[in-house]
């Protein structure tokens, strides 16, 4: 996998942020340990800790994406549609009582 390193101007927020990430037991460590499957510390880099968040978000993003996704295709679901569902699960469950 190929890397790019990008410059990412930190506000004092978010050194304050990234600090407290890597403060093992604080909230916002125990947070995204849960989150990214991860634990960080104070020895993680800025770096690290930065790709850790990004992996967070993309995560969350993506989720969003699919459950967005799902909630636009049932809302076009027709009255045919589950009809069709209905008459499926009817068949199956006559199939497997033989």
């Amino acid at each position: 996998m190929a890397s790019h390193r990008a410059p990412v101007p930190l506000s004092e927020i978010d050194r304050q942020f990234l600090e407290a990430i890597r403060t093992p037991g604080s909230p916002e460590n125990l947070a995204v340990e849960q989150l990214a499957g991860t634990a960080l510390g104070p020895e993680t880099s800025t770096a690290t800790a930065l790709h850790t968040l990004v992996d967070v978000a993309r995560k969350a993003v993506l989720n969003e994406v699919m459950v967005t996704g799902y909630a636009a295709l049932a809302a076009a679901q027709t009255e045919e549609d589950h009809a069709h569902r209905r008459a499926a699960r009817r068949r199956t469950a006559e199939v497997s009582r033989d």
